[in-house]
């Protein structure tokens, strides 16, 4: 085989064949080239057989793509080397081996909904609230553990130091418990007993050990605890281990994924060999070089410079708009214009930080009749936590929509079983009165502790009703948040999944807050219509053209023609969660590298100088990136543009940040604990520490605002939130 093709740096990771190996490859730097390569010269030129070949990769699409080009580079009729996942590799080992651990061959896999279901078999049986003790969040923790190496026995003696953990350790051990009796196992479990394979019975390791003398894992930055004990096992015998990876792109800390084990590979490989791939083959000097500038921030990274022999291209387009409505229709217009030069809708691409952000999106392009897709989500209205509060306030507007009612009876969890809901039902029609009803009624066959649960719900839907007319139909969103529970339960739940559902709620009362502005006499049925309008709109699977959306982690190991990178402020890009800690900052900022250099030839950042948080307006600042970006490769610095939509005026709130220094006044609440005060600084077990802004109502209606970090604004009714006074 003839290596062609390859450039200098290519060649060397191909032609390094016997030891250890780290390949530090680049953005567009052409990673999966080299790596089919090298298997390819692994068969071709030194004789080894293709079975003695293992390559781990994270994903089935990588792994499809990793074969399909070994295919093309071996002859017709070749055996291929054992490409796998992570996962289904260790699926593999344990369906030939785990009868050792105890595991018939036949065990059966649980996926996220089946490991709830037995975690609220559990709950139930040990009488716990999964109000209290969320399923979901339970099976989080779980995993977490696994991931880092720990079985529910070490967990109980390493991590279960109070009451609380102490529980979450006696339901997991009875989780494994249970899932033992049935032949299970969960995903968690398959790199986990794999390792424990290894360890407890050596022989069958130096098995695997001899089989595959060669070991190349993919995306090794994205490695966690588990893999890594993994891949040292089965390669620590013959120590021909090829790992493959960017430090600079390591974005999934929050997934456990440990960016010390590429930068510790030579310490634990001293002999290895270190092959920089730094040429980019994909984007443009001027996106190369700015790339490269940003990145050479970060202190936890290797020293590696990106670089590219393709022309200068274009500078970067730095745009400052007034506010996200203004941001989303100069971006929109922007996607116009070039397809009528005659570009294709899908050489546009629009990135934004969270979720929640591509609501303004995919308004502009909707007004327009621009096809477009979220790629690896759901439409905003389309999400669960969006579509859960339409009910809410439908049955607001409307208490017999028994269908809204059944959605959110039980969500957040309230305890309000199949049970009770099937009693519901039967009296609601023995009585022939709606199910909303039914809720404030005492019902003979249905426990008084549930009913009680039924009593609140409908307490809350009936204050909401006299509101109508009364409080605006973002307030009317806002208490119904607050008073149902939805709001708290996500908070508690303290998961990333749960802070982007969270956002996607702010969101949700922004659009309304905007909704009301633009139609200043407008109701809450009428803004509930023309959600259902855009809701029943032709999906847009079957589209042969369209421009793209997606959240920044979505776009890793993507590419294209144009992209616009939205919403750089502060406490955006990078994230309010970052802000507090450098080494999040530092990945945020290897998120932002990987934005950059997903653009091929052309990218505009924008940001917005105010943003709507629940409804209010606050100033906001740009990302501290745009700063760290190389000046002669950018234009249009200080432009602000009006594209002809609403400017909400800034609150006085919004008004007041601006300045360098803020002034409380002497406003005093009682709390159990002691006296808030504005200016007070609290402390909340999800956001950590932040500031009180303001304080309102009485009784068990008093909310505080309270802010944390730089930008992220929360309000908390005190009833219900625990918040302690730290000074």
């Amino acid at each position: 085989m003839e290596l062609v093709g390859l450039n200098s740096e290519q060649k060397l990771a191909v032609e390094s064949v016997d030891g250890p190996l780290l390949i530090l490859a680049g953005a567009g730097s052409g990673k999966t080239r080299v790596i089919t390569y090298r298997i390819a010269n692994l068969i071709l030129n030194h004789n080894v057989y293709p079975n003695q070949i293992l390559a781990v990769t994270f994903t089935n699409k990588a792994a499809e793509e990793m074969r399909s080009r070994c295919r093309n580079l071996l002859p017709d009729g070749s055996y291929e080397p054992f490409v796998r996942t992570f996962h289904s590799l260790c699926l593999y080992l344990l369906r030939r081996e785990g009868k050792v651990l105890g595991l018939g061959s036949n065990f059966t896999v649980y996926d996220s909904d089946m490991q709830e279901s037995l975690i609220k078999e559990i709950l139930k049986s040990k009488e716990m609230d999964t109000k209290e003790f969320r399923p979901s969040s339970l099976a989080n923790q779980f995993s977490q553990a696994k991931d880092s190496f720990l079985t529910a026995e070490e967990f109980a003696k390493k991590k279960a130091d109070d009451a609380y953990t102490k529980t979450i350790a006696s339901v997991f051990l009875e989780y494994e418990k249970r899932k033992n009796l049935r032949n299970a196992l969960d995903f968690g479990d398959l790199i986990l007993k794999t390792v424990i394979l290894f360890r407890d019975f050596p022989v069958i390791l130096e098995k695997y050990q001899r089989l595959w003398k060669y070991i190349m894992v993919d995306e090794y930055q994205d490695t966690n605890k588990i893999q890594y004990h993994l891949v040292q096992s089965l390669s620590s015998f013959h120590k021909n281990l090829c790992v493959v990876g960017d430090d600079d792109q390591s974005i999934y800390s929050w997934r456990g994924a440990d960016i010390s084990n590429i930068l510790n590979f030579k310490k634990d490989y001293p002999e290895a060999i270190v092959v920089k791939l730094e040429e980019n083959y994909r984007s443009t000097k001027t996106i190369i070089e700015s790339a490269a500038v940003l990145i050479s921030h970060n202190k936890q990274r290797t020293n590696k410079t990106l670089r590219t022999k393709n022309p200068l291209g274009d500078k970067i387009k730095l745009t400052s708009y007034q506010n996200e409505m203004e941001e989303a229709e100069g971006i929109v217009q922007r996607i116009q214009v070039g397809a009528r030069k005659g570009q294709k809708y899908s050489n546009f691409a629009i990135f934004y930080r969270t979720n929640s952000q591509s609501r303004y999106f995919e308004e502009a392009l909707r007004k327009r009749a621009i096809p477009y897709k979220i790629f690896g989500g759901f439409r905003f209205f389309d999400r669960k936590e969006v579509k859960d509060l339409i009910a809410y306030l439908s049955v607001v507007v409307n208490p017999v929509d028994s269908t809204s009612l059944l959605r959110i009876i039980n969500s957040p969890p309230r305890g309000i079983g199949d049970t009770t809901v099937n009693r519901l039902l039967s009296y609601s029609v023995r009585e022939g009165i709606s199910l909303f009803e039914c809720l404030g009624k005492e019902i003979p066959d249905i426990k008084k502790g549930t009913v009680q649960k039924l009593k609140s719900l409908y307490r809350m839907f009936e204050s909401a009703m006299e509101d109508l007319g009364k409080k605006t139909p973002s307030e009317i969103a806002y208490d119904v948040l607050e008073h149902s529970g939805y709001r708290e339960f996500l908070e508690n739940e303290g998961t990333e999944d749960s802070f982007s559902r969270l956002s996607n709620l702010n969101e949700f009362v922004n659009a309304l807050k905007e909704f009301e502005e633009a139609n200043p006499e407008s109701s809450l049925e009428e803004y509930l219509s023309s959600i259902s309008l855009i809701t029943s709109e032709e999906n847009t699977k079957d589209l042969p053209d369209y421009v793209i959306l997606m959240t920044v982690h979505n776009a890793k190991g993507l590419e294209f023609h144009h992209v616009f990178m939205a919403g750089m402020e502060e406490g955006t890009f990078p994230h309010f969660l970052s802000l507090d800690s450098p080494d999040g900052i530092e990945e945020e900022r290897r998120l932002a590298y990987v934005a950059i250099t997903r653009a091929r030839k052309h990218l505009e950042i924008s940001y917005s100088r105010f943003t709507r948080k629940f409804g209010e307006v606050d100033a906001r600042l740009p990302s501290q990136f745009l700063e760290e970006l190389p000046k002669e490769f950018l234009e249009g610095e200080l432009t602000e543009n009006r594209f002809g939509v609403r400017r909400p005026e800034a609150t006085p709130r919004a008004e007041r940040f601006q300045k360098s220094e803020e002034k409380f006044e002497s406003v005093l609440a009682k709390s159990g604990d002691g006296e808030f005060q504005i200016g007070t600084k609290v402390r909340h077990k999800v956001y950590g520490e932040g500031r009180i802004l303001s304080i309102s109502g009485s009784g068990d209606n008093r909310k505080v605002e309270v802010r944390f970090g730089s930008h992220l604004d929360k309000k908390f009714l005190l009833a219900y939130t625990p918040l302690e006074i730290i000074s």
